[in-house]
């Protein structure tokens, strides 16, 4: 995988073998390290024209929760609009992180483009059917 943007709560990479973008997120994320994580998410499938992606909370040790609404009201549909179609996202353990994921999730639902998930063999098996 290619390394596109890292700092110390998240590293967002290329993923040239599967055609998507993953992310792998850790600590308890500020909610500039959300935004900014986010933001070059959108802007790495702007430039790869992908579809699709990885989003990993398994290393996210806390609540996040502050950036949720804007993930949800502000990010998710601007995503949706450049062009994403499958965005699964592994859960982190950390009950408040999961809570934190289903706020910013609630909301676009009904796309049934972005999944939950506990495990990353379920959400790579989502990310790869047609």
């Amino acid at each position: 995988m290619e390394i596109f943007y890292e700092e110390d709560d998240v590293s967002v990479f290329w993923d040239e073998t599967n055609g998507w973008i993953h992310v792998d997120w850790r600590n308890i994320p500020s909610d500039t390290s959300v935004k900014k994580g986010c933001e070059e998410m959108l802007t790495l499938l702007s430039q790869k024209k992908c579809a699709r992606v990885l989003n990993d909370n398994r290393n996210v040790i806390g609540p996040w929760n502050t950036a949720a609404q804007w993930v949800a009201e502000e990010w998710f549909p601007r995503m949706l609009s450049a062009g994403l179609k499958k965005f699964a996202w592994i859960q982190s353990p950390n009950v408040l992180s999961k809570f934190a994921a289903r706020q910013s999730t609630a909301r676009n639902q009904e796309t049934d483009m972005i999944r939950l998930f506990d495990d990353e063999g379920s959400a790579v098996s989502w990310l790869k059917e047609q």
